[in-house]
């Protein structure tokens, strides 16, 4: 293992939709970038997972759930670097915006994850460059 190569970047999944779910995690696999710590239909275990993850780079939320997304991104925001609100209504992409850091919109496709990802990721590559 190289030491200087850069870690794989935390993601959990949070959805109540299995399928949705069996997708996402196939992104994620397929991106070397990402490292699954977990997934959930469940946004309750989800938040008390997130004792034991301590802080991590992505959460993938659906909004529309027993306990709507925008709640749990909430409660979650100081533990997560990035969250990326899925949904299958675009009326809902508002919140992306201000509860969020972006959204993609159900059925997703992997190029528009894969970009979705990528942009993130650069800007945390910006910001350190810029503060240094």
């Amino acid at each position: 293992m190289n030491p200087s190569a850069p870690q794989p970047h935390s993601c959990v999944i949070v959805d109540d939709n299995p399928l949705s779910i069996k997708i996402l995690e196939q992104y994620v696999s397929k991106n070397p970038k990402l490292k699954l710590k977990g997934s959930f239909t469940d946004p309750i275990a989800a938040m008390a997972a997130f004792w034991q993850y301590g802080k991590i780079d992505f959460l993938l939320l659906d909004i529309q759930m027993e306990i709507s997304g925008i709640d749990v991104a909430r409660m979650l925001r100081n533990r997560v670097k990035f969250i990326v609100f899925v949904t299958a209504h675009s009326r809902h992409a508002i919140h992306a915006v201000s509860d969020g850091d972006s959204f993609l919109l159900k059925p997703i496709c992997y190029p528009t994850f894969s970009a979705t990802i990528e942009q993130l990721i650069g800007r945390t590559r910006l910001q350190k460059e810029w503060l240094s």
